[in-house]
């Protein structure tokens, strides 16, 4: 697609250009130069023709106008002008049909058209004048053809169109026969004009020594029988002196030219042609003569602007003149140039067929050179014209054969080329059945990513990523088409959850979780999808008209909770809560609609088990809450309310302790103490996050050097750190503040990110991470596959270990489908040089499979849960100390 910006710095080239184009054809038709004596040679049907050639038929009228007009201005001939226009006209046609073959359109003019017109328009002004007609027509076609020919080379060979802005024609190939013809008609027209040129030259002045010659003996002749050349004599005044020097000039001269003498009042005392006796002749006061030789002018009234006037030849003279010695008289003697016109035009003629001639042998010598060199190009070009398309179907190869050493060299090059191609062919075949297995091999890999990157893998619903796009989309549909479209979200949460969750284990909380998403995707319709955002936590989309449809479909989630739960042979009756919020009516954007839904779904919790609540504005004091927890945060910190516990990790080769977590837990002194999943998620709303995450990672700096100091067992750290540090906190200094000050190394530090940190400015990201690895710090990915997918980045960063999230470990052993994307991620983790933690341990089967999995580190409540930092201690006591 073209650049419009382009158009206008195009569009003033092409009008540069035409104008010079057109500018040049007006010089070329004011300054033409004399080629024989009354013809002149122009170069104005080059710039026309060229302007033809590159801007078309309009182009080239424009510019045939032009010079039309100032020969109009400077000739009395307009007959040319006429012709010009007319060539300009008949080759662009031609040129519509026949692009690229100026000189031949051209050469169909003249023959056709140009020379019988100008042979036609001669014949009747100067029929009987004794001109040769037909070898005035030659000489104007040649000059047209010369024009033609040169108008061609110019543009085929000089980068003219891009010049003139016209770079979007495209341009055609030039062949060799082309080349050749170009080269050879050019050489012979060059050399033609020349020749006439210098013949022309030559043939003048041969006729102006003739001249001289006869007028010179003529003058010697009378006045020496005369006997004036050698006394001074005085022009006779008696008749019979008169009648002897006329009886001389009678005898010694002819009628070719006029001898006659004159005394000093330019009055003709004898002359050849009696009836000039007794007139006064004044040769230079009539005509404008130039010097020849010292007795010897020609007349020159000949119009340079004048395109041909032929009746010069009767008008122009040869004038010899010589003055007696006593200064009394002179002889003037003029010679008419029409009696020299044969003679001149003869061997003008005669240049003529020459040239014919040599035209002829250089087009069939081109064309015997064009025979034996491109005939073999020609079939090389055939053979080879979709060669891999005929290797590829085992065709014979006929390569021709020649005798010019570099065209038989490029033949057996091309040989060796499709022995290779066909070798490539085979290799490329095979190739092909690999690669076709790797596609299928590819296609599974790119279903599993994306079933991690838009699935829980828990449930097999969509996640939160897949929640967020769909609910964007439907906004954006409704804001595209402007329709009103009605969105409404059930925040949907499992009653008593997570003291199940805590009571029963975690695998039993996942196996309920399963079978309630199973539930869940049984109810969903075409106007209705489920999510699940994480945890207990479900969201339902419904496109609805009417406000009775929201209540339908909460309905419906309650009706399937009716009946009870079989978990491993127990009956679990369980209900839901459901807040429903609704686009447009209770906010604009996605995150408004979700937090009020809910807000929603606390109050439908509060209000009892089992039921759902639309969200009013009057359950805003629900956000109260959280913002006294939010406003607490603040003060907790500066009243050390927050404290650290560490949970194990252990190796899976070895079993011992390889790595501890640093985990946060707030008792706060009303509320008691507040589990992290409430106040983490305010502070990392509020930005407060950033503050905590400083206080975390410089105290379990600090303790993790005290135990280091007081000779227990060195061993790394983790902290987890918000993605809100690599995009509004000053990460690199607030890690080398802080180890600074607690004087910990850094390889005893390891960084926990969630995959959140992903999505968005990925470039600074990765800078971040690169520049904390130089330092040595480790870097986790922490709860890997519960939200935004990274396996298209960790190519790209210097991930140390991935830590799989629960949700994956737990019921490892019993589903097959969970096992197999566990077991691709642990061989891609691996490949890629970096170790996997499973997180969530918490039986000895889920133990075991990871550790056949090969899996690095574990970590879970099997082997311990957060510990306070007095007793883990314990455990940090070396071997050898332990009594």
């Amino acid at each position: 697609m073209s650049n419009p910006t382009h158009q206008p710095r195009n569009q003033w080239m092409i009008a540069i250009s035409l104008t010079l184009c057109a500018l040049l054809a007006v010089a070329g038709e004011w300054s033409q130069f004399h080629f024989i004596y009354g013809i002149t040679f122009s170069l104005t049907s080059l710039f026309v023709l060229l302007s033809v050639r590159l801007f078309g038929i309009w182009g080239g009228l424009l510019t045939a106008c032009a010079a039309f007009l100032a020969g109009a201005a400077s000739a009395d001939l307009l007959m040319f002008q006429a012709i010009g226009l007319l060539e300009a006209l008949i080759v662009g046609l031609l040129m519509l049909r026949y692009r690229g073959r100026l000189f031949m359109t051209d050469l169909f003019f003249w023959l056709l058209i140009g020379a019988p017109l100008v042979y036609f328009f001669y014949n009747q002004h100067y029929s009987g004048t004794g001109i040769d007609i037909k070898l005035i027509a030659c000489l104007i076609a040649i000059n047209g053809l010369f024009n033609a020919l040169f108008a061609e080379i110019a543009h085929q060979y000089l980068p003219l169109s891009r010049w003139s802005g016209m770079s979007s024609i495209k341009r055609l190939p030039r062949s060799m026969s082309q080349l050749l013809l170009h080269l050879s008609l050019g050489i012979v027209l060059v050399s033609f004009l020349l020749n006439m040129l210098v013949n022309s030259i030559n043939s003048f002045k041969e006729v102006s020594y003739y001249v001289e010659d006869i007028a010179l003996q003529a003058t010697n002749t009378i006045t020496k029988e005369w006997g004036a050349s050698n006394v001074p004599y005085t022009i006779p005044s008696d008749g019979v002196s008169i009648r002897t020097l006329q009886f001389l000039i009678d005898r010694y001269t002819t009628e070719t030219y006029t001898f006659s003498l004159t005394n000093d009042q330019h009055q003709v005392v004898a002359s050849n042609h009696h009836g000039l006796i007794g007139t006064h002749i004044d040769p230079f006061g009539e005509k404008t003569f130039r010097p020849i030789s010292e007795y010897l002018y020609f007349s020159s009234n000949y119009n340079s602007f004048s395109r041909l006037k032929l009746y010069t030849w009767n008008d122009e003279q040869f004038l010899f003149q010589s003055k007696l010695g006593n200064g009394t008289g002179q002889i003037v003697i003029t010679f008419p140039l029409e009696y020299y016109q044969k003679y001149l035009l003869g061997k003008y003629f005669t240049h003529i067929f020459y040239l014919i001639g040599f035209g002829l042998v250089a087009a069939f010598v081109s064309l015997l050179i064009n025979r034996s060199f491109a005939r073999s190009l020609k079939r090389l070009a055939v053979v080879t014209t979709n060669l891999p398309l005929k290797l590829k179907h085992n065709n014979a190869l006929e390569l021709p054969e020649s005798s010019t050493v570099e065209i038989h060299s490029l033949i057996m090059n091309i040989k060796h080329m499709s022995s290779s191609l066909l070798y490539l062919f085979r290799e490329s075949q095979s190739n092909n059945e690999r690669l076709e297995m790797q596609a299928q091999l590819l296609q599974q890999s790119e279903e599993q990513l994306h079933q991690l990157a838009y699935y829980d893998m828990l449930t097999g619903l969509p996640n939160r990523h897949q929640f967020t796009r769909h609910f964007q989309e439907l906004i954006a549909m409704n804001t595209g088409t402007g329709s009103r479209l009605k969105v409404g979200v059930l925040f949907t949460d499992i009653n008593r959850f997570k003291q199940i969750n805590d009571t029963l284990g975690h695998a039993f909380g996942d196996k309920l979780l399963q079978l309630a998403g199973g539930r869940f995707q049984s109810i969903q319709c075409k106007s209705c999808d489920v999510f699940r955002l994480g945890g207990d936590e479900f969201v339902f989309v419904v496109r609805y008209q009417e406000e009775e449809e929201l209540s339908r479909h909460a309905e419906a989630i309650l009706d399937c909770f009716v009946e009870p739960f079989i978990i491993d042979g127990m009956p679990l009756f369980l209900t839901v809560s459901i807040g429903i919020s609704a686009y447009p009516h209770d906010g604009d954007d996605m995150d408004t609609i979700v937090r009020n839904a809910d807000i929603a779904m606390y109050n439908a919790k509060e209000e009892g088990d089992g039921c759902y609540r639309y969200f009013k504005p009057n359950l805003l004091p629900l956000i109260a809450e959280k913002m006294r927890l939010e406003n607490g945060l603040y003060k907790a910190l500066q009243e050390n309310q927050f404290s650290l516990y560490y949970q194990p990790k252990i190796s899976a080769a070895t079993g011992e302790l390889c790595g501890i977590e640093a985990l946060i837990r707030w008792k706060h002194p009303e509320l008691g103490l507040v589990p992290p999943d409430k106040f983490i998620p305010l502070a990392e709303e509020s930005g407060f996050i950033l503050e905590i995450d400083r206080w975390v990672f410089r105290e379990a700096c600090r303790q993790n050097k005290a135990w280091q100091d007081a000779g227990l067992k060195k061993i790394s750290v983790s902290v987890n750190i918000s993605a809100r540090h690599f995009y509004q906190g000053n990460l690199k200094e607030m890690i080398l503040s802080e180890l600074k000050a607690t004087g910990l190394e850094a390889h005893y530090v390891c960084l926990e990110i969630t995959e959140g940190v992903f999505m968005r400015n990925i470039d600074q990201v990765i800078d971040t991470i690169l520049y904390l690895r130089n330092l040595g710090i480790q870097i986790s990915i922490d709860d890997f596959g519960t939200g935004y997918s990274s396996l298209n980045q960790l190519q790209r960063l210097p991930i140390s270990d991935v830590k799989l999230d629960r949700s994956f470990i737990q019921g490892i052993t019993s589903d097959d489908k969970k096992s197999s994307i566990v077991r691709a991620i642990i061989e891609l983790v691996h490949s890629m040089n970096m170790k996997v933690v499973a997180e969530g341990v918490e039986t000895a089967d889920e133990s075991r499979f990871c550790k056949e999995l090969k899996c690095d580190e574990l970590q879970g409540y099997l082997f311990s849960r957060p510990l306070p930092a007095a007793e883990l201690e314990a455990l940090l006591v070396p071997t050898e100390n332990v009594s």
